[in-house]
């Protein structure tokens, strides 16, 4: 690794206020990144990226070792590509209503600050929740130890309608060069809600183009772990006690299907809805799930946003009933 970075004149950016944030442009929520820039400013590439299951499971040494030697090949050849910036003019966090004008600023605190102003100017839309999607909404999975090889495809997915296939070397996604992960998700976020995006592949000695389809609510992903976002999260308003196998079977129920029974206190959002105490909770709008109900909890907070309608499905007396709820915090 060392023999690699010494190839490399290396910074240590640890304030976000003083930069501009129209060239160092990156997920915020996330706490590592590397920009790769030549001596003009021009970004090659990214390396950082995480999701709600762990914020190490998606990086590794050996993954931003590849990194930067695919980003030497391309410093070196001929004809060289950049991540395009999405404004050439500047643009700084102090420089945003809202932001505090001196001190050193957190960078989810800089989506925040973003995210605010946008709800000022009237730009805020519903999908703007989802950022940076992974490469799995589409149907096509990257390796961690080389970010822009495909370790997997979903047969049933746009990626697998177009016919990629693991070991596929993914050289270009919406414009955005990719070395990593990271770009592969840069490219995705400047993607549109639907239509299409251009995606070009290697295989082999074969470089390959095709349009990648994007259909409706493929953004959407877990928000949970996303510190800018957690006003977004809601919490389902209900929990208890598991029920056994034997009062499954009793209630004509699955032995591994969501069932738990509704504890005393009831807050008082579900108990506006209708919910009881002793009520048996199967979850919402009719969608079987196998989990218990910590994973429910979980579910609720990676599916759903604040604001949501959903069905209470329940049982009270051996009778079903739906009860309608909105979801909060």
């Amino acid at each position: 690794m060392q023999e690699v970075a010494d190839k490399f004149v290396r910074v240590r950016l640890i304030r976000v206020d003083p930069l501009d944030l129209n060239l160092f442009d990156f997920d915020y929520d996330l706490t590592f990144m590397v920009f790769f820039l030549d001596a003009d400013g021009k970004v090659y590439a990214r390396y950082g990226q995480r999701d709600g299951d762990s914020p190490d499971s998606r990086q590794s040494l050996a993954g931003l070792r590849y990194t930067m030697e695919s980003v030497l090949k391309m410093h070196e050849a001929e004809k060289k590509e950049y991540a395009a910036r999405i404004d050439e003019n500047p643009r700084y966090i102090r420089d945003v209503p809202g932001s505090p004008r001196r001190g050193c600023y957190h960078c989810h605190n800089v989506k925040e600050t973003l995210n605010a102003d946008l709800r000022r100017s009237g730009k805020w839309e519903r999908d703007s929740v989802w950022r940076y999607p992974l490469p799995e909404n589409l149907g096509f999975g990257l390796e961690v130890d080389r970010g822009n090889v495909i370790k997997s495809v979903r047969e049933q997915s746009p990626a697998g309608a177009l016919g990629l296939k693991p070991g596929d070397v993914v050289r270009r996604l919406n414009k955005v060069p990719v070395h990593s992960m990271a770009d592969a998700q840069l490219g995705l976020d400047r993607a549109p809600k639907t239509g299409t995006i251009e995606l070009a592949w290697q295989r082999g000695d074969t470089l390959m183009k095709g349009e990648l389809t994007l259909p409706e609510g493929w953004r959407k992903s877990d928000l949970s772990w996303r510190p800018s976002m957690q006003g977004w999260v809601p919490e389902p308003k209900l929990y208890g006690k598991d029920l056994t196998a034997a009062e499954k079977k009793e209630l004509g129920l699955e032995p591994k299907q969501l069932a738990f029974r509704q504890k005393m206190t009831v807050p008082r959002q579900a108990l506006d809805a209708g919910v009881k105490p002793g009520d048996v909770i199967l979850g919402f709008d009719d969608r079987r799930l196998e989990m218990d109900v910590d994973d429910f909890v979980y579910h609720v907070r990676a599916n759903y946003l604040v604001g949501d309608k959903v069905t209470i499905n329940i049982v009270r007396d051996g009778q079903r009933m739906n009860l309608p709820m909105t979801l909060s915090r």
